[in-house]
């Protein structure tokens, strides 16, 4: 995430486990980041979780109170996908499915940029098939993150056909 400029903001859709993980990379890496899940409430929950587990870090000295603070202050839950239009990277982290996912890119790119990043966090959906219904399928990729993503420091990169 680092490798992106600061003034990048980030969309996760999906505030499980590996959604949320994902929002805690990049708001480590310095960007503001923004979630957003289809579960009322469930975006505003996993900053909660998040909250308890930089509590944990903070007192186990790994994390001072300042970064923790400054990190769960750069996450923001939003309510409507609409609010990640000025998002320059989105990542995907729902459940493992074509059509939901597929469904979703084509909302997202109503709202981004031309020029945004959009990317799935899929292990096993065909990077390519995902892209297909995009009117952009070039800024589409696969950005897989390893579970748990604040802990394994490695991410593969997946490009489609596009």
């Amino acid at each position: 995430m680092s490798a992106l400029p600061k003034e990048t903001v980030v969309g996760v859709v999906g505030a499980g486990a590996m959604g949320a993980g994902i929002a805690q990379v990049a708001a480590a890496a310095g960007h503001q980041v923004l979630v957003f899940d289809s579960q009322i409430s469930a975006a505003a929950d996993a900053k909660v979780r998040l909250q308890q587990t930089l509590a944990k870090l903070i007192e186990k000295g790994k994390l001072t109170q300042v970064e923790g603070t400054a990190l769960l202050e750069r996450i923001r839950p939003v309510e409507q996908l609409s609010e990640l239009a000025g998002c320059g990277l989105i990542v995907e982290a729902i459940i493992e499915d074509l059509a939901a996912k597929t469904a979703l890119f084509v909302e997202i790119e109503k709202f981004v940029s031309s020029e945004a990043i959009v990317t799935t966090n899929t292990s096993s959906l065909s990077i390519t098939a995902l892209a297909s219904a995009l009117q952009r399928p070039q800024r589409f990729a696969g950005l897989h993150f390893f579970n748990p993503a604040p802990v394994m420091p490695l991410v593969e990169v997946v490009s489609g056909l596009a």
